[in-house]
Formats: structure tokens, C-alpha cells, sequence
């Protein structure tokens, strides 16, 4: 009889397809967004490449971290993290314009959420491990708001859309994965 523990679990070919798909046509959506508001809004200055760059940078190192088998939850809030202050650093050496706080920031973070959001539809079974990754997301985007608050941007869409993805992904996750992180819950603290 050949024990079944001996063997990987095998990801959800299909499903994971499918998330790269949605999240290749978000990525896509974000890019020709960010040129179109770069027209309209502020046609002198072409920060739409750097938002371009900086999702060819998360599908870059997101590709990476899969083949290399890495912790994605954390290695995606780490870049995360990482890129958020790259691009702070940008727009402080180019002579501090804002950009970074109103437009890009509340892009990362979407994408940092959407991108949880994939991890946990592909693999439902460690959603355990991801759940406090998604929660140090969703704190982000509050400190978005502060940052309104505290008048540090005044671009309230872009950050209630981020705040909105950020509320919208942490619900379809534990609505897809609530059974088992119920399960884990009780498992790990012997409920």
C-alpha cells in the first residue's frame, strides 16, 4: 500500500491558470489606466512609466519567487514593502511631487491584495499562512487613510479604491477558505 503523505500536494493546475489570467488582465488594465490619467492629468510629467515598471517588477519577482519556491505570502508583502519605498525614494529625489503617496502607493497595495487573493485561490490549504499576510495588507490600507487624515495626500479615489480592493479581498478570502481556517483555528489552538 503506498502512503499518499509521501507525495506533494499538486496545485490546482486549472485554477492557477485562471488566476494568472485575471491577474495578468488587471496588471494590463492598471498600465493603460495609469497612461490614460497621465494624459489627462498631468500630461508634462510621464509617471505612467514608473507604474508600468513597477508591475513589470511584481510580475518579474513574482515568477521568481514561484520557480524558486519560496514563501510567496511573505515574499509579497517583502516587495511589497520594498517597492513602496523605491518609490517613495523616486519621488523624493526627483523633487517630491506627491505622485508616490496619491497614485502609487494605493496601486501597490492593490496589486500586493490581488495578489494575496491569487495565492489563496491556488492553494486554499495553506490559506492559514497567508491570513496574516492579507491582514498586514489590509492594515496598509488603512494607513492609507490616515494618510489622508493626516493631509499627507489629498487623493481620496485612488485610496478608497485600494481600501475597497483591500476590504473586497479579505472577504472573498475567508469566505472561500472560512471552513478551513476555522478547521486550522481549531487544530492549532485545541479548540
Amino acid at each position: 500500500m503506498v502512503c499518499m503523505e509521501l507525495y506533494p500536494d499538486i496545485i490546482n493546475i486549472k485554477k492557477g491558470n485562471i488566476a494568472i489570467k485575471i491577474v495578468m488582465f488587471i496588471s494590463i488594465t492598471i498600465c493603460l489606466v495609469s497612461i490614460l490619467v497621465n494624459e489627462i492629468a498631468t500630461p508634462n510629467f510621464k509617471w505612467s512609466a514608473l507604474v508600468i515598471i513597477g508591475v513589470i517588477y511584481s510580475w518579474v519577482t513574482t515568477m521568481y519567487s514561484i520557480r524558486k519556491n519560496v514563501n510567496l505570502a511573505g515574499h509579497v508583502l517583502l516587495q511589497t514593502i520594498a517597492i513602496s519605498a523605491l518609490i517613495i525614494l523616486v519621488d523624493i529625489i526627483i523633487g517630491y511631487r506627491g505622485w508616490s503617496m496619491n497614485i502609487a502607493l494605493p496601486i501597490i497595495i492593490s496589486v500586493a491584495n490581488v495578489t494575496m487573493l491569487v495565492l489563496t485561490i491556488v492553494s486554499r490549504k495553506k490559506y492559514f499562512k497567508y491570513a496574516i499576510f492579507q491582514i498586514i495588507l489590509s492594515l496598509a490600507s488603512i494607513g492609507l487613510i490616515l494618510l489622508i487624515a493626516f493631509k499627507v495626500t489629498n487623493r481620496v479615489i485612488p485610496v478608497a479604491i485600494s481600501s475597497g480592493i483591500s476590504g473586497l479581498t479579505l472577504v472573498i478570502s475567508v469566505i472561500l477558505c472560512g471552513k478551513d481556517l476555522k478547521e486550522e483555528l481549531k487544530r492549532l489552538f485545541h479548540i
